[in-house]
């Protein structure tokens, strides 16, 4: 996330942001692979992203055959937190 999109979701959330932090980017997620191409995004994700930015999201609407997608490859697979 760039710096400005997580001072943007603070800010729904009602958070203060960290007094001097500086860096232009942030982790918010590390999706461990072993292929050479980007997984679909868990449709957990997807979901959450489609709120409005008054609730932490990024307000962009899901796209179904898009979301199928990540649906039917993450039925058969497992995240470890």
């Amino acid at each position: 996330y760039s710096r400005e999109q997580i001072n943007k979701e603070n800010a729904s959330m009602g958070k203060a942001g960290r007094e001097g932090e500086t860096a232009p980017w942030g982790i918010v997620s590390i999706k461990a692979q072993d292929v050479d191409h980007e997984l679909p995004m868990t449709p957990i994700t997807a979901m959450r992203n489609a709120l409005g930015k008054e609730h932490g999201g990024s307000g962009i609407a899901i796209d179904r055959d898009t979301y199928m997608e990540a649906y039917n490859y993450w039925k058969d697979h497992a995240t470890v937190s």
